[in-house]
């Protein structure tokens, strides 16, 4: 090797020397992230969690239709005491008195022609918050055994759904009675919820308060046919006959 050669060797050696030299030592780990990066991160997330608060429509459905408005007052959609109780019988009382409310033959009364469910109200609504205990007679029949009680001391439901329920067996099966509502339900709870005991079929019925006007179901429009023509004689003469 010349001289040369070897001179610009050393000088190159002596040059990569010193850039390594400015260079930081390698160490294990990984560099912190900077800190701006994080609250701008931060301030990112805060940004869009107000931004689907006020336009994510609580992911309805609607809230992703070109015409949907965040600020548009919510429809309450009002539920019936009949549907109400419909869904309040199905989960509660068709296991024992049975879809159809014939009950079961011997164990448990039919609610269907029942005139412990179409009579006054408030018997009705006593059975229903502190429950029934002993032999009772429906539709000629005897029965003897336990109705549980939907009121505080038994499954605790709210006086609407149980104003539901009674309005449902009132209502079905060919029943035909006044709905039971919940401000009048609300008073019988009042009046009763606080009884620890199940009523006999001989105190329901006594004492009873006058009877809660509420409306009665509709009746089913009854079509009033056309009378019939009366035939016209062959030889009857016609209008225009009649007019020359």
């Amino acid at each position: 090797m010349s001289d040369e050669q070897h001179t610009k060797d050393n000088d190159e050696q002596e040059l990569h020397d010193a850039l390594m030299r400015e260079q930081d030592e390698p160490s294990n780990g990984s560099s912190p992230v900077p800190i701006f990066i994080l609250f701008l991160f931060a301030a990112l997330c805060f940004w869009g969690g107000v931004y689907l608060i006020q336009y994510g429509g609580h992911f309805h459905k609607d809230a992703y239709t070109f015409d949907y408005n965040p600020y548009a007052e919510v429809a309450v959609v009002q539920v019936s005491l009949f549907d109400r109780g419909a869904k309040v019988y199905n989960a509660q009382c068709s296991a024992c008195h049975q879809a159809t409310g014939l009950g079961i033959a011997g164990a448990f009364p039919p609610l269907a022609g029942s005139e412990w469910v179409t009579n006054h109200q408030e018997s009705l609504a006593r059975i229903l918050i502190n429950g029934l205990n002993g032999p009772i007679e429906v539709a000629g029949k005897q029965y003897n055994g336990n109705m549980p009680a939907f009121g505080p001391n038994g499954l605790n439901l709210k006086p609407l759904e149980i104003a539901g329920v009674l309005t449902y067996i009132r209502q079905s099966w060919g029943n035909q009675a006044s709905d039971v509502t919940e401000a009048t339900m609300i008073t019988y709870m009042d009046q009763y919820g606080s009884r620890g005991t199940p009523w006999t079929a001989e105190e329901v019925v006594v004492d009873l308060s006058a009877e809660p006007v509420s409306a009665a179901p509709a009746a089913e429009p009854v079509p009033v046919e056309a009378p019939a023509a009366e035939p016209v004689p062959a030889d009857a003469p016609t209008e225009v006959a009649a007019a020359h």
